[in-house]
């Protein structure tokens, strides 16, 4: 855990600082992973005290813990260099930076076998596709609900192994294509998939690359995606709960076979599922 040092009491103008309490800022957990979930947790605000954070240009959005304490959820991106960083944090003119020690996420690689149409499309067609659903995609990924849907650890959306973790540089016939920016479950066709916490269905749709796949919006900038799934049982729109049925896994889009691809994407950041369950709360 980082913790920036108390604000002076100038931050108490404007009805910042509550009963006086030192205004905090800190970072858990630190050191922290690239690609890796943590939060932001500031304490000895009030209620109604304006509270502005950002993290290399990307801003967090606060919502309340408990009395004087509101946090955010921030991912680190997955091509961060190690070394020291800093959440600045801004409340009613005081100035708090909230440090963090950044390490390499020592992710490995993977050799996959897939159709070549979809590791490098050329038809016309599917290129227009792609473009399209990019856009409705950035969308999603652009939306901030100031709605906290989860309470407490996110769950995985099925009891399996995990067949490939996240973070992977994959390599696709011979072409390195990034890296795997979720995690796979072993899933035979028509396993039910279950929500890994409460949302929103912002997107369920029929992907080019990620095949019948479901967007959940969780709140506050934070997103869990289900892909290559047979059968969507959810639509857009639907509010769900934690452990309810979405749809059921199948081997649509890019795949070597048929498993489930579990996804997290906060502020735009394809992050390390695994921290929902170790780190949200």
């Amino acid at each position: 855990m980082a913790c920036a040092s108390p604000a002076t009491q100038n931050a108490a103008v404007n009805g910042a600082v509550v009963s006086n309490a030192p205004l905090t800022a800190e970072v858990s957990p630190s050191p922290a992973a690239s690609g890796s979930i943590v939060l932001v947790t500031v304490h000895g605000v009030s209620p109604t005290a304006e509270l502005k954070a950002n993290f290399e240009g990307i801003e967090l959005p606060f919502y309340p813990l408990g009395p004087g304490v509101r946090q955010a959820v921030l991912g680190i991106p997955y091509d961060h260099a190690p070394g020291d960083a800093h959440v600045r944090v801004e409340v009613a003119g005081a100035q708090l930076d909230a440090p963090i020690k950044i390490v390499e996420g020592q992710y490995p690689s993977e050799t996959l076998k897939v159709d070549g149409r979809r590791v490098q499309p050329q038809r016309p067609k599917d290129l227009a596709r792609i473009q399209k659903e990019l856009v409705r995609i950035g969308a999603v990924y652009r939306t901030v609900t100031p709605k906290k849907y989860w309470d407490g650890p996110f769950q995985f959306p099925i009891d399996s192994p995990m067949t490939s973790p996240y973070g992977s540089r994959r390599i696709y016939n011979g072409v390195q294509k990034s890296f795997h920016p979720g995690l796979d479950l072993k899933a035979p066709v028509g396993t039910v998939v279950h929500a890994a916490a409460s949302g929103r269905v912002i997107l369920a749709q029929n992907l080019f690359f990620t095949g019948y796949t479901v967007f959940l919006d969780h709140g506050y900038g934070v997103f869990t995606l289900y892909a290559h799934m047979s059968k969507l049982q959810v639509k857009e729109g639907q509010v769900v709960k934690q452990g309810d049925r979405l749809g059921l896994s199948g081997k649509s889009g890019r795949v070597t076979g048929p498993h489930l691809h579990w996804q997290t994407v906060i502020h735009k950041q394809k992050v390390n599922p695994m921290g929902l369950i170790e780190v949200l709360r």
